[in-house]
């Protein structure tokens, strides 16, 4: 168990694989999104909130692969792309999206005037 961690230590901004929950307090919205984008990291994200227009801001606000609101589950189904931002990775796996990560388009035209 860790006690109170700086903002800048890499418990609170790197990916930490394994049981480790990071909680870092904030004043406001805004100073929240700061402390979830400041980081070369974005695999997955959770938000936890009643108010249905700050769900929605937030979604969209942190730079994530995937969002959860009031729940959690890294991966989730087979239907939903898995893939994360900056150094989390690029590109998605499963889903449609996955096939046009895994496709590439070429355009050929042919002139036999």
């Amino acid at each position: 168990m860790f006690g109170k961690a700086p903002r800048e230590s890499a418990l609170a901004r790197e990916e930490v694989f394994g049981p480790v929950f990071a909680v870092l307090p904030f004043r406001d919205e805004a100073e929240v999104v700061q402390l979830a984008n400041d980081t070369e990291y974005g695999l997955v994200a959770g938000v936890w909130t009643r108010d249905g227009g700050r769900q929605l801001r937030m979604a969209r606000s942190i730079r994530s692969g995937q969002v959860f609101v009031n729940c959690f589950g890294a991966g989730t189904g087979i239907e939903l792309p898995f893939g994360g931002t900056g150094k989390s990775g690029h590109g998605r796996e499963k889903g449609i999206q996955a096939l046009h990560d895994f496709t590439r388009t070429k355009t050929v035209v042919i002139n036999r005037g």
